[in-house]
């Protein structure tokens, strides 16, 4: 008997080893779910109802990326190309950036219909993962800081007293349950930085400490792998945090640059190995959104991006972030419990002076990115933010997290009455810092982004944690007892009854705050899950049976929005969406960050659609364009120009599909020089386009559009004057020819820094409106029509808002009167009425006949073409840096045709032409990755064969 007790207390330790832990990894897991479950049935979110958890970017963009990624994860995609985004576009980029975490391969047992439940089960489990990956890097660091082994560190950490390893598995939840979490949730690819940066955190103190390298290896690698653009983030803190933790450690005096060296060396190969992802991208964005990345958008940004007084607000429980880039509320939302924690750090003096000195520095340099503009865009990888401020808030919230950390638990290090003072002062100054915010605010500013309410919540918050935070350092002690204490004293009942009373009245706080603050932030799911499977479905009708154009090739023109969720989602004139990308079919609309910038600049010179980081899009049928591009079917509600219905095509709602007669097929030969001199005139540019593709003149240029006149609507005879009360401006257009009247608007279509496009008007046609022109997705040329000569079309321009500016680059502005009402009617409205049978004529000179489409792939394109002449072949794809082509088995160069396609040189006669196109930079970008892993390896087999070798002598 008396042995087996023995043997009974000799397993104790080593079971509360393995116990300890896995009770607070549970609970770091279950606290998020348990919530955010809660919250899902409360919104009645799926899997608790139709709402979506989508939000924001999910539905028009990410939803979408996920569709294609469930296709080709069953062998109906290309994960390198897709001729489907766009008008065709290499995907490798995107794919890093959107999909390569590994949670995403739970993508495999859904369909493209059912991507917003999906999006629900990685809501779910991703955010407790950021709690239980920001505990791991709490406990490592804090519990068991000196510890030369894990299973050391193991022991020391199961030995910690419950409250304190209680407090780490708060603070990691109240990092998975920020705002940042959930109110940037709709950027879920981003959760896996928000994973990745405390696992980094950790193996950088273990290379400080004891100098271990594998953990930061293969976190920073991970990082980059899961998501670069996040990785990158997490890197930047890893170095951050690196010279935080060398700083106060003054142990490693004389050793710091062998610390500093091997540092480097691991992270340089950890970026090395995670080359493979960063080469191809890199590379890409060169020609995409990064292509505006650099030190001038540091130098030429504002100075200050808010006043510092108004920082604290933004911690404010229920504030919502602002998307946009004008609202300029990131989402910094984290619990008072965290913010108390962090305001003990700095009068908390059972931390040495050089370390909060140290920990100060630190912390004030991550919330300086609120303030300074330049550090925001340095953390943004050098591109200016478009919207999402601060992304980097979920490295300011660790940085938070990591300080209340270290605070609360250095309070059982000093005497129980000392401990209680000190963090009741620490509360008190947090809690003063944000009242004197909300009053500027509220005040002074008069511009307080919360209701009264939240503030005063907010208060009663701070005010109470810390009440609950001091009372515990006071009753906790005793609970505890004291080394020097009798054993009677340390066990008696009142103290530890009032400390586990004090503990369930923190959690039960903690739990409530967090649910309050999610059902805030989640509140703005209200899209339906059955909604967009219906409208997916609805396109697949349409699309699949459209006639097919020439040797089978299609590319759709498709003016409704392919997203309307019921009638709630938005239309395309706020921008595209993606959902053409799971057609597979050659269109137009691509909302990403890493489109191919040559096709954007060509689709603006023709007047489909601006230059932005919200990509191109289809709003209206452009006669000329539209042959040219080759678009063979157009999904309108009215019948476009030169096209006839197509009976065999189901129509969507009042949209039906037009075969468009006169479209060049995918590949047309010319002997122009495929290259225009392009002006801010798409009408001009077209003219010029088409006449070098027929080998003409600029004087066929010229008789290809005829300008009608243009004037105020109240200055025509027996005109009806304007009401006083009609913001609108009316326009009076009599056609000179008949044809189709087209409109551009180039003094409402303005580059605006905030990418929203100019100044947003309805458009209407003799009573009749046509679309939103002068948002961010519809600045394009407007069919209105055909007329005759001698016919008046009377065009209506009302403002969304009197009250709009756009904001330049050169920081000057423009309003609706300078935009709208000061400008003479010509300026305002470019009209062109199009001579179709010029058209044709034109059209009939390109040598398109002997062109026939044999491969139409997702990065193959194989034709023959019967050349009447030395010529060009222009191919109508976009071009890209990855295309290499062949003519008859001979390798050719490739040219940017008109800057934007491809053009391939052929000689009289028959050509078999094949193209092929693969990721710019991958297979060198694989080979520096492997090669990094693989020393890394030898270098750590050598170390440790070292080390073994001297412990061995």
């Amino acid at each position: 008997m008396d042995i087996a007790c023995n043997t009974d207390k000799a397993r104790r330790p080593a079971l509360r080893a393995w116990a300890s832990p896995a009770i607070c990894y549970a609970s770091a897991f279950a606290i998020p779910f348990g919530i955010l479950v809660a919250t899902f049935a409360l919104l009645g979110i799926y899997p608790f109802g139709d709402v979506s958890v989508m939000m924001h970017d999910m539905p028009v963009q990410y939803a979408d990326y996920f569709g294609w990624l469930i296709q080709v994860m069953h062998g109906e995609g290309n994960l390198l190309y897709s001729n489907a985004a766009g008008l065709g576009g290499g995907m490798f980029s995107l794919f890093t950036y959107y999909l390569s975490s590994p949670f995403n391969t739970l993508a495999w047992f859904f369909t493209p219909e059912t991507v917003p439940q999906l999006l629900s089960w990685l809501t779910l489990l991703k955010i407790p993962a950021c709690a239980a990956a920001c505990l791991g890097f709490l406990r490592g660091r804090f519990l068991a800081p000196e510890a030369a082994s894990w299973r050391e560190a193991r022991a020391l950490a199961a030995a910690t007293p419950a409250t304190s390893q209680g407090a780490l598995v708060l603070l990691s939840c109240a990092y998975a349950l920020s705002s940042y979490v959930l109110g940037y949730a709709s950027n879920i690819m981003w959760l896996d930085g928000v994973i990745m940066a405390p696992c980094a955190l950790l193996g950088v103190w273990r290379l400080v400490q004891r100098r271990a390298c594998a953990g930061l290896f293969a976190a920073a690698a991970g990082a980059i792998w899961f998501n670069w653009y996040t990785g990158y983030m997490v890197c930047l803190l890893c170095v951050l945090y690196f010279l935080y933790e060398l700083a106060r450690r003054t142990e490693l005096r004389g050793r710091r640059l062998r610390r500093c060296m091997r540092f480097a060396a691991t992270m340089a190969l950890a970026v090395g190995a995670g080359i493979a992802v960063l080469l191809p991208t890199a590379l890409s964005l060169l020609g995409g959104k990064g292509a505006h990345a650099g030190l001038s958008a540091i130098l030429e940004g504002e100075l200050f991006a808010r006043n510092p007084l108004s920082v604290p607000d933004l911690f404010c429980i229920g504030t919502t972030p602002g998307i946009t880039t004008q609202a300029n509320r990131p989402a910094m939302v984290i619990s008072a419990f965290a913010l108390v924690g962090a305001g003990t750090f700095f009068v908390n003096k059972a931390i040495t002076g050089r370390d909060r000195v140290a920990g100060s520095a630190f912390a004030g340099f991550m919330l300086a990115s609120l303030v300074l503009p330049a550090l925001t865009t340095i953390w943004a990888g050098f591109v200016p933010e478009s919207s999402y401020t601060n992304r980097n808030g979920f490295a300011i919230l660790l940085v938070l997290v990591m300080l209340a950390a270290e605070s609360l638990l250095a309070l059982r290090r000093m005497p129980a009455r000392t401990a209680g003072v000190r963090a009741a002062v620490g509360g008190g100054i947090v809690l003063v810092a944000f009242a004197v915010s909300a009053a500027f605010l509220r005040f002074v500013k008069h511009a307080l982004p919360q209701k009264d309410e939240l503030v005063i919540l907010e208060c009663l918050l701070l005010a109470g944690f810390t009440v609950l935070i001091a009372a515990l350092a006071l009753v906790g002690k005793a609970a505890e007892g004291d080394e020097r204490a009798h054993t009677a004293a340390k066990r008696a009942a009142a103290p530890k009854a009032a400390t586990c009373a004090l503990c369930a009245l923190l959690v039960a706080a903690f739990v409530g705050e967090q649910a309050f603050d999610a059902q805030a932030q989640l509140r703005k799911c209200i899209y339906s899950v059955s909604g967009y499977a219906e409208d997916l479905t609805s396109l697949e009708d349409t699309y699949s049976t459209l006639s097919a154009g020439q040797d089978g090739f299609v590319r759709v023109g498709n003016t409704s929005a392919y997203w309307s969720n019921g009638g709630k989602g938005g239309g395309k004139d706020n921008g595209p969406d993606n959902m053409a990308l799971m057609l597979a079919y050659s269109t137009f609309d691509h909302y990403s960050s890493t489109q191919e910038s040559r096709i954007q600049e060509l689709l603006r010179n023709l007047g489909y659609s601006k230059v932005t980081p919200f990509g191109t899009y289809y709003m209206s049928p452009n006669t000329v364009a539209d042959a040219l591009l080759g678009v063979s079917s157009i999904i309108d509600d009215g019948q476009p120009a030169a096209a006839q219905a197509d009976d065999s095509a189901v129509p969507r709602g009042s949209w039906r599909a037009w075969r468009n007669e006169l479209a060049l097929p995918l590949g047309w030969g010319t002997a122009g020089t495929v290259q225009v001199n392009w002006s801010d005139d798409p009408f001009a540019n077209q003219a010029a386009m088409l006449a070098d593709a027929a080998g003409l003149d600029e004087s066929a240029a010229e008789s290809l559009f005829t300008a009608p006149d243009v004037r105020d609507a109240d200055e025509l005879e027996g005109a009806a004057g304007a009401n006083a009360d009609d913001v609108s401006r009316q326009f009076a257009i009599t056609a000179q020819t008949d044809g189709p009247l087209l409109l551009f608007f180039p003094t409402l279509y303005l580059d605006d820094i905030y990418y929203e496009g100019g100044i947003a008007c309805s458009l209407s046609v003799d009573g009749t409106n046509v679309q939103t022109i002068g948002r961010r997705g519809s600045c394009n040329i407007v069919y209105a029509g055909t007329v005759s000569a001698g016919q008046t079309v009377t065009v209506k321009l009302t403002p969304a808002n009197t009250a709009q500016v756009a904001y330049h680059n050169d920081g000057s502005t423009t309003t609706v009167d300078e935009a709208l009402y000061q400008p003479s009617a010509e300026e305002v409205v470019k009209a062109q009425v199009l001579d179709v049978s010029s058209l044709q004529n034109q059209l009939s000179r390109i040598d398109s006949d002997g062109f026939a489409l044999s491969a139409y792939e997702n990065g193959r394109i194989a034709a023959t073409f019967t050349a009447d002449r030395d010529e060009t072949l222009v191919i109508s794809q976009p071009y890209e840096d990855g295309w290499t082509a062949t003519v008859n088995g001979q390798p050719v160069e490739l040219q940017a045709a008109y800057d934007g396609l491809m053009g391939i040189p052929v000689q009289t006669g028959d050509n078999v032409v094949e193209l092929r196109y693969l990721t710019p930079g991958l297979i060198p970008g694989a080979v520096v990755g492997i090669a990094s892993v693989t020393l890394f390896a030898v270098w750590r087999i050598a170390a440790r064969r070292r080390s073994m070798s001297h412990d061995g002598e």
